[in-house]
């Protein structure tokens, strides 16, 4: 759905609801809804209410491009309201659909919304392109996308002025990132880990790193998963998804980006795959900050992924870290798939962060960081952690305490999973929160 100017004439017209129209019309219109006043030959009518918050605009928006597709119109327009921008964005993010795998796709609807200024224009533009960078990266099948064509894939965002780094294999093993060589070690594709940088306008004084997890197929390895929970495992990289998304959208927008703030983004992409060189229950592997981890669980992959990642983050200067994972089961359960779950090691990282997410749209909830929970993955083993106790109870907690202890600097860990899809239907959930964030930072 682009966003446009102009429109010569649109088949698609929004009027707020007002007394002038008929009340058998609008009577019970409640917020959000998008409620059919009449169709004609030149074009059809649609009412709603004006909305009152960001909130209410991103629902209007959302409903307007699912009535605009059923409608099959070609064109939608739009008045001007207070919230016009939250509107168009909502609007343009529910008309994507994935249509590269099918022999014809309808084509989106232009959208002209009133009032939105130039740079409106822009930063829409920008988030919605971010979007569906990181939409078309969850939407592809594991044999288009492996951690090899991801990183070309993050090749393409030097086109916008972004310095990108990729290490595979023997560079990976180099550095000594055990546990990421691990996780690959089953897959003849290998690993690769993907460094995207912003540089800084100005003399950075602060660094952010953006880590995302990176798993394009992920069969559980040796701890093999039942069929029906490998369906959809090709969707277990929409962290790594939503962090290059959100660069190839700071790409556009760095002149918006605070003086001194340097982005990196960095991705640990692997397939977590059954081989003859594949990890094994028992063994034990040293991660990149010297702990020796005993893989107890081939499927807590990415755990393992994300430690090396953070420690090279670390060691690279970072000064606050963000790492978004598809990460856990139990979250799901927890907070379902409209919320993330948020643990952080820093009070005032925290507070941006979920600012950042309101401002965004996007929820998160914050759960404890409880010391205790740790020690089920420090005892009965002979190395310095297990990646999992096996035990389901706490296991979101437990997960992002393992991670903690992989990091040095303030840190904020955004579980995933569940986020990165709604119905099958890739989302780009937290491209706007880490957006935002780096925004307003």
């Amino acid at each position: 759905m682009p966003l446009v100017n102009r429109l010569e004439q649109a088949d698609l017209s929004l009027v707020f609801a007002a007394p002038e129209h008929s009340e058998r019309l609008t009577r019970g219109l409640k917020s959000g809804e998008v409620r059919l006043l009449s169709r004609s030959g030149t074009g059809d009518e649609v009412a709603a209410l004006r909305p009152t918050s960001a909130a209410e605009a991103r629902e209007l928006g959302a409903a307007l491009a699912r009535t605009a597709r059923d409608l099959r119109a070609a064109s939608v327009q739009v008045p001007a309201s207070e919230h016009g921008a939250a509107l168009a964005a909502a609007a343009l993010a529910e008309g994507w659909r994935e249509g590269r795998y099918r022999q014809a796709s309808a084509s989106a609807p232009a959208l002209l919304v009133e009032g939105l200024t130039e740079g409106d224009h822009a930063r829409i533009n920008a988030l919605s392109a971010g979007l569906t960078f990181a939409r078309e990266l969850t939407s592809a099948p594991a044999n288009v996308l492996n951690p090899a064509t991801l990183a070309r894939e993050a090749r393409t965002l030097e086109a916008l002025g972004l310095d990108v780094d990729i290490w595979d294999g023997d560079d990976i093993e180099a550095r000594g990132m055990g546990l990421l060589a691990a996780v690959a070690a089953g897959s003849v594709t290998g690993p690769r880990l993907i460094r995207v940088t912003l540089p800084a306008r100005g003399e950075a004084r602060t660094v952010l790193a953006l880590v995302g997890k990176g798993i394009t197929f992920d069969t559980g390895g040796y701890s093999i998963k039942p069929a029906a929970g490998m369906n959809g495992m090709k969707n277990d990289m929409g962290g790594a998804a939503a962090v290059l998304g959100a660069m190839r959208a700071l790409g556009e927008l760095r002149a918006h980006v605070p003086e001194g703030i340097e982005v990196r983004a960095y991705i640990a992409a692997a397939e977590n795959m059954v081989g003859p060189q594949a990890m094994r229950p028992g063994d034990i592997y040293r991660a990149a900050n010297g702990l020796h981890v005993e893989v107890t669980n081939t499927d807590a992959e990415g755990r393992l992924v994300l430690a090396d990642t953070l420690t090279v983050a670390c060691e690279e200067g970072a000064t606050e870290l963000i790492d978004l994972a598809t990460l856990t089961g139990v979250k799901v359960s927890a907070l379902g798939s409209d919320i993330a779950g948020l643990f952080s090691s820093d009070a005032a990282l925290t507070s941006r962060l979920k600012t950042a997410a309101d401002a965004a749209g996007e929820y998160v909830w914050e759960l404890p960081l409880h010391q205790p929970y740790l020690k089920g993955y420090q005892k009965n083993t002979v190395a310095d952690l297990r990646n999992s106790d096996m035990v389901p109870a706490g296991a979101s907690i437990k997960a992002a305490l393992f991670l903690q202890q992989f990091v040095t600097r303030p840190w904020a860990h955004l579980d995933i999973a569940g986020n990165a899809t709604r119905e099958e239907v890739a989302t780009g959930w937290g491209v706007e929160t880490l957006v935002e964030y780096v925004l307003k930072r």
